[in-house]
C-alpha cells in the first residue's frame, strides 16, 4: 500500500550555467568519476531530494548520498529492465537505508530497510514498474542536466552522455 509520501528521488540542477573550475582526470573509473562529479555539484546550489516511507525529506546530501545512488543507478536500472530484483543502498552515516525493488509482473514492491533508529512507516510501497523505471530514468536525466550546467566536460563522458 502506498503512503501519502511515495518514494521519490530527484535532482535539482544548479541555477547557474557557469561551470565549476576543476582539474580532474576524466579517464577515471565510473565510481571515481561519479564521486568527483558529486563533489563538484556540491559546490553549487544543486540539490538531491529523497522522500518516502513516511518521511517527506530524507537527510541526504549531494556530495556523498547522491554519489552513492548514482554509483548504483546503472545496475539498478538494468536489473529492473530485466524484471529482476534491484536495490539501492543509502550507506552514508546517518541515513543507512536500503531500498529493495522487487518486480512482479508490472508492479514493483519497494521495501525500506534501515540500520538506524529511524523506522519507515510504511516499510513497503508499491508502484508500477514503468513508474519506477521512469523515476530512475528521470534521476539519471536530471543528474546529466546538473552536470551539463556545472561540469560539461564530465557530462560528455560515458555513461552520462547517454543519460
Amino acid at each position: 500500500m502506498s503512503s501519502s509520501v511515495p518514494f521519490r528521488m530527484t535532482v535539482s540542477p544548479p541555477t547557474s550555467d557557469t561551470p565549476v573550475t576543476h582539474e580532474l582526470d576524466l579517464a577515471e573509473d565510473y565510481e571515481s568519476l561519479v564521486m568527483d562529479a558529486c563533489e563538484l555539484l556540491a559546490e553549487t546550489d544543486c540539490r538531491f531530494h529523497v522522500s518516502g516511507f513516511g518521511q517527506d525529506a530524507w537527510p541526504v546530501d549531494v556530495s556523498y548520498d547522491l554519489s552513492s545512488v548514482i554509483e548504483q543507478l546503472p545496475q539498478a536500472r538494468a536489473a529492473l529492465g530485466r524484471k529482476d530484483r534491484a536495490q539501492i543502498d543509502f550507506y552514508g552515516q546517518g541515513i543507512e537505508r536500503v531500498i529493495s525493488f522487487d518486480p512482479v509482473g508490472e508492479q514493483v514492491t519497494m521495501t525500506c530497510t534501515t540500520r538506524t533508529d529511524w523506522i519507515p512507516a510504511p516499510a513497503t510501497e508499491t508502484a508500477s514498474l514503468p513508474d519506477v523505471e521512469d523515476m530512475l530514468a528521470a534521476l539519471a536525466h536530471d543528474f546529466r542536466r546538473a552536470l551539463d550546467r556545472a561540469c560539461p566536460d564530465i557530462a560528455a563522458q560515458e555513461p552520462f552522455a547517454r543519460w
